[in-house]
Order: C-alpha cells, then structure tokens, then sequence
C-alpha cells in the first residue's frame, strides 16, 4: 500500500493534490487504527447507573432535614439541624449516633450519603462509621436511650451486622490513614478489636475471589475538603462495593469490595461518630436509598479501577498530543516554505549551486522536527502515525548516514535525479514528505478532539 501511495504521488504534479490524498488516508485508516473509538468503551462501570431509580424516603434524609427525621431515631451528641446532621463537634470524648426505624425490605440496595469531617487544628480525629444492624440493636427498645453508643467508632462493643468505617487517626504511625475498611460481626458476639494498630488485624477482608485486584481497605483524604464529600455503599448478590468521591475534581474510585455469606435483609441502617482526644466534627449532609432488582448484573470494579488509571495519565497525555500537535504542525510550515522557496528560486533563474546554499539551512531544523513528532507519537502508542511516518524516518536515517542530508547543487535542479543518484529528484521528495505530514497532521488532531 505504501509504494502504491508513493508511486502515486510522484505521478501528481501538484502539492495540493498530495494534501488531499492525505487527508483521505486519514479519514480511511481511523476506523481501524486502534484510537479513541476503541478507547471509550474501556471506561467501566459508572456508580451513577442507579441514579434514575426512586430514593427510597423512609431510608433517606435531605435539606430541610427537619421534615425527613421523622423516620430516625437519634442520641448522644447528635445534633439535626436544617441543612446537616452533626454526630459530634469539635470536642473531645463526645460520641453520637443517628438509626434509621425502618428495617431494609430488600436484599439488594445501595446507600449514598455525603459527609465533611473537619476541624480547626488539622490534626483531628477520632472517626465515624456507616453501620447495617440487626433489628436487636434497635436503642427505641433499649431502657436506656444512648444504648447504642460505644467505643468501636461510636458503637457499642456487642452488636450484630456490618459497618463501614472512616478511621481518621493514625494511631500505629503507618501513615496509611485517613483509612476505610469493614468491621463484620454478624454473629452477634462481643466485637473486641485492637485500636492501638487501627485494626488491622480485625477489619473483614472476605474479598470476591472473581474479581480481578480486589481491595478490603483504603486511603482517602476525606478530611477538611472545602465541599462534602460523597460515599456509595452498594450491596448486590451478597458483595458490598464501596466507592468514594473526595470533591477533589476527579468523580468516585473504587474503594474496597467484600463479599459476604448473609444478605442483611430486615437490617438497619445507622451512622455513629466518636472523638478522643483529638476531635474532628463528624456530619452527614444527605442520605439517599435505593433498592437494586435481584436481575442486576454484577460488574467488576477492576474496569473501574483501569478508567481511574486512564484519567490520572489523562493529563499528561493530553500534553503530549499538544507538543505532538505543535511539532506537527511546524514541520507542516517548514517543509511548505522549503516548496515554496525553492519554486521561487527556480521561477527566477538561480543556478543550483545558489539554491542549494539557501535551502540547506532547513534540512536539520527539518529533520528535528520530524523525528521529535513521530517519537512523541510512539510515546504515546499512536501506531498508526508512526508507521505512517517510518518511510520518510527510514529515508533521513539513510541520507544522514550517507551525507546527503545537506543539499548540494547536484540535489536540485531539473537534472537532479540524474546527478545526485537518488530515486526521486527533490521537488518529488518534498511533496512526498509534505503528504505524509499531512496525514500525520489529521490523524493527531483527530485524536485531539475525540
């Protein structure tokens, strides 16, 4: 295909004829280059997909949160205001909980509620927890009304259920906080975990054994964002995903995924919050349930994990197309004013040996450019691009090592092709060149704007 193209082109007269050439080139080879249409059906599963679904109002709470705490019962420093739910302030040993008097009636669901944990001297903690219990732990039925209160983030050490736990102080001196992780105790028994090594001995880590990296814990900078941040807990087929978004600008990641032997249907929902020595205030700004149908397809968090990946080195590679495009684009304008400088010299009767001295000053800065462009295209996998490009690589690397990368009289001229022994005179190369820069130019801006 490519001596067709080459033949082809020396037989057209015309340097335009060779752009437009080029331009089809472009528009026949995207389909099939491997670029951005193939690239956004890699982009994973979205922890939006629910949002179409109807909130369930007996498991939610949103502003004005005074008209939606009807369904909750709450205790210990708990404060409800109109716009937040405050679990605890910014003092010391201070602990409160918030439970929701309706159990769950389906056995898949997802919970998404948004948060800020923040304190004046950066240095806060303790943390709070997102809890799913049994109907015995309910405090309504408790004598004493702070029943539910405890140690374990805000709970009582005997409990049954599950809970999602925001861990803000690094008590083993890990740096591997502010952390989330699980805590499981369905069987109902005294919970009695090691807090001085933040539990890592303790945490759930029953991870799905189909699913590809799957993680049981995770760091997230939750703390003193200047906007709430927001978690989804989605249980689905008896495994709980857990995603996070910090308002950092870069939407939810994946957090942990767990798979569990019972589906904690009838279960409540519960948040409770604990401060120490150090306090942070803990507060809730919006709570919204859905029930999942059991026909639900499970998905693997891994793709999810691949478009984080693909978004951080978003950035990066965006710069490289921009430089790739720059590049391209000045290669572009040198080699049509080398064209048009040396028609101008011939138009007016300059022997060759004086246009050879004029025009040999952009050979490197020519050269430069070329191989600056087709190396940022093979940084960035553009295959297409350089395989385009590897003729007139291959030709440089060639008259580089022959000398004849400077041109001399016997390279321009209409017997120049005789003289110098090359294959094609010099106007015929150029125009070439400028076809395969063309095509080059159309492909990176086409991968540019998808």
């Amino acid at each position: 295909v490519m001596s067709a193209v080459l033949r082809t082109t020396v037989m057209m007269a015309s340097p335009s004829r060779v752009v437009v050439l080029g331009m089809c080139l472009a528009m026949l080879a995207m389909p099939v280059s491997g670029g951005p249409v193939a690239e956004k059906h890699q982009q994973g599963p979205d922890p939006d997909y629910h949002k179409d679904l109807p909130i369930e109002p007996h498991h939610s709470m949103h502003a004005p949160m005074d008209q939606s705490r009807v369904y909750w019962f709450w205790g210990g420093s708990t404060v409800i205001a109109k716009r937040q739910i405050r679990l605890t302030p910014d003092t010391a040993d201070r602990a409160g909980f918030i439970w929701n008097d309706y159990p769950l009636e389906a056995p898949n669901w997802e919970v998404e509620f948004e948060f800020k944990c923040y304190s004046k001297p950066h240095f806060g903690g303790d943390g709070f927890a997102f809890w799913v219990l049994d109907s015995s732990d309910d405090p309504v039925l408790k004598a004493e009304p702070d029943s539910l209160n405890g140690p374990l983030f805000g709970l009582k050490e005997k409990f049954k259920g599950m809970g999602v736990v925001f861990d803000q102080y690094d008590n083993d001196g890990d740096r591997a906080n502010p952390s989330i992780f699980v805590i499981d105790n369905s069987r109902g028994d005294r919970f009695v975990g090691n807090h001085d090594n933040d539990y890592q001995d303790d945490m759930y880590k029953n991870t799905p054994s189909n699913y590809r990296n799957p993680e049981f814990r995770c760091q997230a900078d939750f703390r003193n964002t200047r906007e709430p941040v927001k978690l989804l807990a989605r249980f689905l087929h008896k495994i709980l995903h857990v995603y996070i978004d910090t308002a950092d600008g870069k939407g939810w990641r994946v957090c942990l995924a767990l798979e569990f032997n019972n589906d904690f249907l009838n279960h409540h929902i519960a948040f409770t919050g604990i401060t120490g020595q150090v306090a942070d205030v803990h507060e809730i700004t919006s709570i919204s349930t859905r029930y999942l149908d059991e026909s639900e397809t499970d998905f693997d968090d891994y793709l999810l994990m691949h478009a984080e990946s693909t978004g951080r080195r978003s950035t990066f590679g965006q710069l490289l197309w921009v430089l790739c495009m720059l590049a391209g684009l000045a290669l572009n304008v040198l080699c049509g004013m080398e064209i048009y400088k040396y028609l101008d010299y011939s138009k007016s009767g300059i022997n060759s040996t004086l246009i050879a001295d004029n025009l040999k000053m952009f050979a490197w800065p020519h050269t430069i450019l070329h191989f600056t462009m087709t190396g940022l295209m093979l940084l960035l996998g553009a295959w297409f691009g350089v395989i385009i490009n590897l003729p007139v690589v291959a030709y440089k690397v060639w008259a580089i090592q022959k000398n004849r990368l400077i041109l001399d009289a016997n390279s321009v001229g209409a017997e120049a092709k005789i003289h110098s022994g090359s294959f094609l005179s010099y106007p015929n190369r150029m125009y070439i060149m400028m076809g395969f820069y063309a095509v080059s130019q159309i492909y990176i801006l086409m991968r540019l704007s998808s």
